[in-house]
């Protein structure tokens, strides 16, 4: 844990992939750090209450409640269960993720790995037109790509994965209603 969270710790700027477009002194600077770990909360703050608890159709705090609890009624987890598709699971995991990614200050070219498999599934989810979603899929190939990152490779890293997370909370608006007439999820066989 100690680790994970080394707020002291200092990544080299020749290496990174996603933000050498901000010029070295901002890079390495505490201010730069904390705005993006602020970035990283608020994004998973958002989806966490507006996309990743709608299944529990309950508030914030009543979700924490529940989680929290010893034992959860038969009746609430079968109503969740009922609206947790394969479609909301993967795109939870793959949308926290790409905020991650969005959201790290150093990112390297075998993290790479975690975004080739999560971009046409978060592109598709978010609705882009077809089109749109392979031109996103080739500039962020082509960005990822270039060695050694350049501005530009580094601002298109940055703009389809901040577009892929924009996507991904807007398309995914009507996921799973509530009693209000929004749209509700159901599973096939009902």
């Amino acid at each position: 844990m100690s680790r994970a969270f080394e707020f002291s710790r200092q990544f080299l700027y020749r290496w990174t992939v996603n933000w050498r477009f901000v010029p070295e002194d901002i890079f390495l600077s505490k201010t730069f750090s904390l705005s993006l770990l602020a970035l990283h909360l608020a994004l998973l703050a958002l989806f966490a209450a507006t996309r990743w608890i709608k299944p529990t159709r309950r508030s914030l705090r009543d979700t924490i409640r529940l989680a929290l609890a010893a034992e959860v009624p038969d009746q609430i987890q079968e109503e969740i269960t009922r609206c947790v598709t394969p479609e909301f699971i993967l795109t939870t995991v793959l949308s926290a993720n790409v905020i991650g990614m969005l959201c790290a200050r150093s990112l390297h070219y075998q993290f790479y790995s975690w975004l080739l498999w999560a971009t046409p599934v978060l592109l598709w989810r978010a609705g882009f037109h077809p089109v749109v979603q392979y031109v996103l899929w080739a500039a962020q190939e082509w960005a990822w790509n270039v060695y050694p990152s350049t501005d530009e490779s580094s601002m298109v890293v940055v703009g389809v994965l901040a577009v892929m997370v924009v996507g991904a909370w807007w398309g995914t608006r009507r996921e799973v209603g509530d009693e209000r007439g929004r749209e509700t999820v159901r599973p096939k066989d009902e």
